[in-house]
């Protein structure tokens, strides 16, 4: 954006920047990822009359909207997101009565301390992607200490075999340009996402018990590998950590170009299909 821009006109132009990019989100990106995660960490949810829930990534507010509308008159819930532009998109797909009432928006910053106390929620429903948080252990522990003696916590995260495809491509280039640093990058990044039985000992650890794991699977199937890249739920999700991988200017620009072809020759005419796989965990805090 040009710098020499009134501010006014700058700060106009970052707000539409930003509310296009959430409309993309909202209609091309979270029905493919974030919306099947919300959904699979609400489902079947019985909740006490009078709970007190914390809905850690409430995307764009639906299945707020939704755990709401099927909870009592009493259940109060705290919807929480990274991102504020999300956070008005949610506020906006809930009902006007609730705002202020029984719904609270917070903006959470998931690299520090939850800003809640010991104990205060009935339930925790967190739909997180912990390949992107950097101590995913220390999220778990403060997610049990946030909770009631007895309280449950749900978690839903993508989990190791997520991009397998696309990660098995760009790890051949990378072997094959003799990009070392870049491939032992990449090896850190795919082993970032957990493994289900590792992850639900993490839980144990955090001061959960009765662990349980549920886990699912779906495909995203790209015609070429140009159409990968440009796809929303590509470009405004793991593809920025994938460049960053690649290094910078010249040398990733050639690597993508690399991968590209690479995903077009072997897979060809039959479409570039790449996997998402996911759980649900969830766990209690001993009375």
């Amino acid at each position: 954006m040009p710098s020499g821009l009134p501010s006014q006109e700058r700060s106009i132009r970052l707000q539409t920047q930003q509310e296009k990019q959430a409309r993309v989100y909202e209609e091309e990106v979270y029905p493919l990822y974030g919306q099947k995660l919300a959904d699979l960490v609400a489902a079947n949810l019985t909740l006490a009359s009078d709970a007190h829930v914390l809905q850690i990534g409430c995307g764009l507010g639906t299945t707020t909207r939704e755990i709401l509308e099927k909870a009592g008159s009493q259940v109060r819930l705290t919807a929480a997101e990274s991102s504020p532009v999300l956070i008005e998109r949610a506020r906006g797909n809930v009902a006007p009565d609730y705002l202020g009432r029984r719904v609270f928006f917070r903006e959470l910053d998931l690299e520090s301390k939850l800003p809640f106390a010991d104990s205060a929620f009935d339930h925790v429903l967190a739909n997180v992607g912990l390949a992107d948080v950097a101590s995913p252990s220390g999220l778990l522990f403060e997610l049990a200490r946030v909770v009631k003696p007895g309280g449950e916590v749900r978690l839903a995260t993508p989990l190791t075999g997520t991009w397998r495809e696309f990660l098995d491509v760009f790890s051949d280039v990378l072997v094959r340009l003799r990009r070392e640093e870049s491939a032992t990058a990449l090896s850190v990044y795919a082993k970032a996402f957990p493994e289900p039985e590792a992850l639900a000992h993490q839980m144990e650890r955090a001061g959960l018990k009765g662990v349980t794991v549920e886990t699912t699977h779906w495909e995203l199937v790209f015609r070429t590998g140009r159409e990968f890249f440009y796809a929303p739920v590509i470009e405004l999700g793991p593809l920025p950590r994938w460049k960053a991988i690649a290094g910078k200017g010249p040398e990733m620009q050639d690597i993508f170009v690399a991968v590209k072809e690479a995903i077009d020759t072997y897979y060809g005419a039959a479409g570039f299909g790449v996997s998402v796989v996911a759980g649900v965990f969830s766990g209690r805090k001993p009375l």
